[in-house]
């Protein structure tokens, strides 16, 4: 049922990218923003999480309880598409790519980036917003459904809202860092064995702090296996075509435990 739910979710993301529009969080970060006036600074990215998961949770119960099996698969996709944003990553590659002014620096400045950056710099930003928009979203969904991934999305998004006082979105930033952790576990052994075990594996080593699995190892694995190209779009096309190869990986292993009986 939730490899369904990923592939039908995956897909609507990807033919309908005007449908994005509908994403908006502030419903999510409301809670957290009305608790950060008082208290303790973990108090609103605690708020947060626990409106996010008992919201998840409540709409699973529901839609199990009107409509079955049914009722799960349309929550589950509708959920995770929901948290696959707030924009789709090919839609804003594109738009670097195809050179309309307006257009082009709206995506550079959602990417992270600007039109001096190297193209290896690029490649990294491709693959960070793909475990913004993708990877992140996607691992916590098989592992609590609905709640899962709505509560990634409300904690990244609670990183970024200025609504917050920078004190309590560094509690919001840790909490990150935290279900970012098995996230780049499994991303970086899916690129190793899409790309240069080898290379990856050396690039791995050369950061003392690997064992963290810090999101910061993207930009050394990116720029390890992208650093020959020479332009912005060919960085931007090589950071997209490794985030698609670790998808399909992904959703390949996914398929297997699914037939395997070991995921639903």
């Amino acid at each position: 049922m939730k490899i369904l739910s990923i592939l039908i979710a995956l897909l609507v993301n990807y033919r309908w990218p005007n449908l994005s529009r509908w994403r908006q969080y502030q419903w999510l970060l409301a809670p957290a923003a009305n608790s950060a006036r008082s208290g303790p600074d973990w108090r609103p990215t605690a708020v947060l999480i626990a409106t996010s998961l008992i919201a998840g949770l409540a709409a699973t119960a529901l839609a199990h309880a009107v409509a079955g099996m049914f009722g799960l698969l349309i929550v589950g996709t509708a959920t995770l598409w929901y948290t696959l944003g707030p924009r789709g990553l090919d839609t804003d590659i594109e738009s670097v790519l195809e050179h309309e002014p307006g257009a082009r620096q709206a995506a550079l400045d959602r990417l992270m980036l600007t039109e001096a950056s190297s193209p290896g710099l690029a490649a990294s930003a491709a693959v960070h917003a793909a475990l913004a928009r993708w990877f992140g979203v996607i691992f916590w969904f098989v592992f609590l459904g609905p709640a899962g991934c709505l509560m990634y999305r409300a904690v990244r998004e609670a990183v970024h809202c200025h609504q917050l006082p920078d004190t309590r979105r560094r509690f919001a930033s840790h909490a990150l860092g935290i279900l970012n952790w098995p996230v780049m576990l499994v991303l970086i052994g899916a690129l190793a064995l899409v790309t240069d075990y080898d290379r990856v594996l050396d690039a791995f080593r050369r950061r003392e702090d690997r064992w963290r699995f810090p999101v910061a190892l993207i930009d050394d694995l990116c720029l390890e296996l992208c650093a020959s190209e020479t332009d912005l779009g060919q960085g931007l096309r090589d950071g997209r075509q490794l985030a698609w190869r670790v998808l399909m990986l992904w959703l390949v292993v996914l398929s297997v435990l699914m037939l395997a009986g070991l995921l639903s």
